[in-house]
């Protein structure tokens, strides 16, 4: 499996949310985390007549990775938490929908989707709520956007979930459409994540 550099290195965040004081520190740190099962990242998204999702495979991401973060007053930022996601890997559920998404993502020319997590910052109105600014890069695209993230604790470790809500039309991309255009795709699509791990 290779190594990748998760964006949501909210895990570190999580962290940082549950525990009772946040000083300023302006040393970089560096955290282990190790992934449990139950962890997911699908891209949803609709047309006209129906609703689709696409699964990713998460064995092909490492069930471990060291994050570097800096922690401020009140925010942390994160150096090299970028998530490289492979786009073939994802399953939407039947053969023709596949090709569709894959054709769509243009995955033969751009095979992976990178998500990068650049800051994070603890919520005034929930202590289990953070708001990440993540970049996202889709076909050499960078857009950049404010994600809400929760966190919470559980008895195996840390769990952390959110949904980050965009319009493929500011990569460039086209939705496709099927029956001499009867059937629209919505250029709105979510990419709901839940991740599930351990810090050591």
């Amino acid at each position: 499996m290779k190594i990748t550099h998760l964006f949501i290195g909210s895990f570190i965040l999580a962290t940082f949310i549950l525990s009772p004081k946040h000083g300023l520190n302006l040393d970089a740190k560096t955290s282990t985390v190790f992934f449990c099962e139950g962890s997911s990242l699908k891209i949803k998204g609709s047309s006209n007549v129906n609703k689709f999702e696409c699964v990713l495979d998460m064995n092909t991401l490492s069930d471990r990775l060291l994050v570097s973060y800096k922690e401020s007053q009140g925010y942390l930022d994160f150096k090299n938490t970028k998530l490289v996601i492979p786009a073939k890997h994802f399953d939407c559920g039947g053969k023709m929908i596949n090709k569709d998404f894959k054709k769509l993502l243009n995955v033969d020319d751009f095979p992976e989707i990178s998500l990068t997590l650049k800051k994070a910052m603890k919520s005034k109105v929930s202590q289990d709520c953070t708001m990440a600014t993540i970049q996202v890069d889709i076909c050499d695209i960078k857009n950049t956007y404010d994600v809400p993230i929760s966190t919470s604790k559980s008895i195996d470790g840390i769990n952390i979930d959110g949904v980050l809500a965009l319009n493929i039309n500011d990569f460039s991309l086209e939705p496709p459409k099927k029956m001499l255009g009867v059937i629209k795709v919505s250029p709105v699509i979510e990419i709901e994540f839940l991740l599930n791990f351990k810090v050591d």
